[in-house]
């Protein structure tokens, strides 16, 4: 059997959150709101509110012309184009090909937002592509899981799953036989919860990891 693996797309292969920050920084140039500024749009993007709170606060501390809707329909036209593919992911995915791996990318999201943060030819690297929210169907629900596995024309178990998600990805992945890489970004594993197989900082780590452990019919 192939050696198989699932990738997450979202902070795990694109800087995603980077690519906010990035929108943050664009919007205080360009309207002139200064360090202070910029340093209230991170604070907000941190609060534990709605997307809807979020941009409700800033347009009422800046007192923009545009509604709290239309200026979130600003940030989502443009911030999927600051996201970038984490350096050396391309020709890291090009050499597990080399190698016989089967690739999967499995992104919460419709096609239609994701694509713009696949640059590089990310999306070509790949033997499915699973945009969860065009289907009936998201992580971490296991049946996004077995549509992957349809598609790919192999089995879950043995294969392996690296996402930056620990319930998403990691969970929902080992519940179904699958091994796992963690993407941390440099956070802790919680105390007590969810043990992934392995745990790296960025995924340029996971590479090798899955170089040298194989996969199924390893």
């Amino acid at each position: 059997m192939k050696k198989f693996v699932i990738f997450d797309l979202d902070d795990t292969l694109v800087d995603t959150t980077r690519g906010i920050d990035r929108w943050f920084v664009e919007l205080s140039e360009q309207r002139s709101l200064g360090p202070e500024g910029l340093a209230f749009l991170r604070e907000e993007h941190q609060r534990p509110v709605s997307p809807e709170e979020t941009f409700r606060a800033i347009v009422d501390r800046f007192g923009f012309s545009e509604s709290p809707a239309e200026l979130r329909r600003l940030f989502r036209e443009r911030w999927p184009r600051l996201v970038r593919t984490v350096d050396g992911v391309p020709g890291a995915l090009r050499v597990l090909r080399e190698h016989g791996w089967l690739l999967a990318l499995l992104t919460n999201g419709r096609e239609d937002q994701q694509r713009p943060k696949m640059r590089d030819g990310l999306g070509d690297f790949f033997d499915v592509l699973c945009f969860a929210h065009d289907e009936a169907v998201s992580k971490p629900d296991p049946e996004v899981f077995r549509i992957v596995e349809r598609r790919a024309g192999t089995e879950l178990a043995g294969g392996w799953m690296v996402g930056d998600s620990l319930q998403d990805d990691i969970a929902a992945a080992a519940a179904l036989g699958m091994s796992t890489i963690w993407v941390s970004g440099g956070r802790d594993l919680p105390t007590g919860g969810i043990l992934p197989d392995e745990v790296v900082k960025t995924v340029d780590e996971a590479f090798p990891i899955l170089l040298s452990r194989g996969g199924q019919g390893c």
